[in-house]
C-alpha cells in the first residue's frame, strides 16, 4: 500500500520537476543568447582631439585628448572613461571585458559557465537563473530525501536498504547538495548586489574606497528597476547587412590633412 502512495506521489510531481527544469534551461538559454549591452564601436577617435608633432621632420604626431570626463547622474559628478580599442567614452557603469573585446553597459561580469558578459540587458534573466536554479536544486534535495523516508516506512527499514534500492535518489541528493553551495551562494550574493544597486564589478573595485554609491535609490526601486523596468532595445542591428566604413581624413594640428593608408596601423 505504502509503495503505491510512493508511486502516486512521484507521479503528481513528475510534472512540476520537468516544468522547472524546462524553466531554468531557458532563463540559461536567454542570458547566454541576449546581448547584454555591447556599445557600438566608433569607427574613428572622436572629434575632440588634436595633434602634437614631435618634430619638423616626417615623424608621425601623438594623439592627444583627455581621457577622462564627468558625467552628472542623480545629481552628482561620475567620471567616465575613454576606451582606446571601441574608440568611444564608456557610458556610466560601463566597462570593457577582456574576453569578449567590448563595452557593456551596466558590466557586471563575465560568467564562464554562461559564455557570455552579464551586463544591462541579460542581469534580469541571469539574477532569475541562479534563483531557479537555487530552488530545483532545494526541490530535488527535498523530493529525494521524502522518497528515501518513504521507502524506509515501507518495505526498506533502514537507510541503507533504501539508498541501495534508489541509488539515483543518494546521486542527486549529493549533487544538488554540492550544487547549492554554487548557486545558492551567487543567489544571495546577486541578491545584496541588486538591493544596492551595484554590479560585481564595482562591488569588487569600489569596495575599500568607502566612495559614495549614486546609483543607490532604496532596495525597492533597486529591485524594480532591474527585475521589473522595460529592457532598452539592442543598440545594434545584428541582421543587417554589413557596410564597408568610409574613413574621414583627419586633421593635424597645423590644419593640414593626413589620410590613413590603406591596411596601415589606426590612428
Amino acid at each position: 500500500m505504502k509503495t503505491v502512495m510512493v508511486l502516486v506521489f512521484t507521479d503528481r510531481l513528475r510534472p512540476f520537476s520537468s516544468l522547472l527544469t524546462i524553466y531554468v534551461l531557458l532563463l540559461l538559454l536567454t542570458t547566454a543568447a541576449r546581448d547584454p549591452g555591447i556599445v557600438p564601436r566608433a569607427s574613428h577617435p572622436p572629434e575632440d582631439i588634436h595633434y602634437d608633432n614631435l618634430s619638423l621632420t616626417d615623424t608621425p604626431g601623438i594623439l592627444q585628448f583627455p581621457c577622462v570626463k564627468e558625467v552628472i547622474v542623480n545629481g552628482m559628478p561620475v567620471k567616465v572613461k575613454y576606451c582606446e580599442t571601441c574608440m568611444v567614452f564608456r557610458p556610466p557603469r560601463c566597462s570593457h571585458c577582456s574576453i569578449c573585446n567590448n563595452c557593456v553597459e551596466r558590466f557586471d561580469h563575465h560568467c564562464p559557465w554562461v559564455g557570455q558578459c552579464i551586463g544591462k540587458r541579460n542581469c534580469r534573466y541571469f539574477f532569475l537563473f541562479v534563483v531557479s536554479s537555487s530552488l530545483l536544486c532545494i526541490y530535488l534535495f527535498v523530493i529525494s530525501a521524502l522518497y528515501i523516508k518513504f521507502l524506509m516506512d515501507g518495505d526498506y527499514p533502514t537507510v541503507w536498504k533504501a539508498l541501495k534500492h534508489s541509488p539515483a535518489s543518494l546521486a542527486l541528493m549529493i549533487y544538488c547538495f554540492i550544487s547549492l553551495w554554487f548557486v545558492g551562494g551567487l543567489t544571495g550574493f546577486h541578491t545584496y548586489l541588486i538591493s544596492t544597486n551595484q554590479t560585481t564589478y564595482e562591488n569588487f573595485r569600489y569596495r575599500s574606497d568607502g566612495r559614495l554609491n549614486v546609483y543607490d535609490q532604496g532596495c525597492l526601486s533597486n529591485f524594480q528597476e532591474v527585475v521589473c523596468a522595460k529592457i532598452e532595445p539592442s543598440k545594434h542591428k545584428f541582421r543587417a547587412h554589413i557596410q564597408e566604413e568610409v574613413r574621414g581624413p583627419l586633421a593635424n594640428r597645423a590644419g593640414e590633412t593626413e589620410e590613413e593608408q590603406v591596411g596601415g596601423p589606426r590612428a
